[in-house]
């Protein structure tokens, strides 16, 4: 019989579990991507700009005056604990995807995450979400409740999951709000391989490793650097 393991050793066999949850960004109307991420070093900071739950189309129609003085509560920072060394793969252009991400982007360890208010998304179904929107949300939008931010920040992990509208394999974590950190914070930065240098020279100490790069070679730097 085989021996009992511990989580820590359980979790090591894992081999889709990542200890680990990357951000990356993406090219907007002002910024590359490689822009984007230089501009939330500068800063320390990562902003959530928009809300991406079951709820954002109704959060946008101007004719739900109430619905949009609450968006703010559902802004969010959105993050994948897709393994690393699997990221490469999240760069391909999906169809009926919200966006395309670009190689640029930060690591962090899930346990930071988790501590700064981070949570995994939940997908939910149609038939789920419909009473969710119902009896949670209505309330809102017609001005008969005021709005809760702990119920905000639950509804804005809601996110439909079914037949044509499925993104669940992003295993999606969201912080709703801006998250501020340290650059110690960081477990490494992710760029392409041609800027790594550039980087690390603008933003010691944080290293950078390419999501282009295979487990071995992510290792090997990964194991130099915890060696230095």
């Amino acid at each position: 019989m085989d021996k009992e393991l511990s989580k820590e050793e359980f979790l090591e066999k894992k081999k889709d579990f990542s200890p680990f949850l990357v951000h990356l960004t993406r090219e907007d109307e002002e910024y590359c991507a490689k822009d984007v991420l230089k501009i939330i070093l500068d800063e320390n900071t990562l902003r959530a700009y928009n809300h991406y739950c079951y709820f954002s189309p109704i959060l946008k129609n101007q004719e739900n005056p109430e619905s949009m003085l609450i968006q703010n509560e559902f802004r969010v920072v959105c993050f994948t604990e897709t393994p690393i060394d699997q990221i490469d793969v999240l760069l391909y252009e999906v169809t009926n995807r919200r966006f395309k991400p670009d190689p640029y982007g930060l690591v962090f360890k899930k346990d930071y995450i988790r501590q700064k208010g981070g949570n995994p998304v939940f997908y939910v179904t149609k038939a789920i979400a419909k009473p969710i929107f119902n009896d949670l949300y209505v309330p809102y939008i017609q001005g008969k409740e005021q709005a809760s931010q702990e119920l905000c920040r639950l509804l804005a992990l809601v996110t439909l999951c079914e037949e044509g509208n499925d993104w669940h394999w992003e295993r999606e974590w969201r912080i709703v709000g801006n998250l501020e950190f340290e650059r110690d914070d960081i477990f490494c930065g992710l760029c392409p391989e041609d800027d790594i240098q550039e980087f690390e020279y603008s933003y010691e100490p944080v290293k950078f490793i390419s999501p282009s790069w295979g487990i071995n070679k992510i290792l090997l730097k990964l194991h130099r650097l915890a060696n230095k």
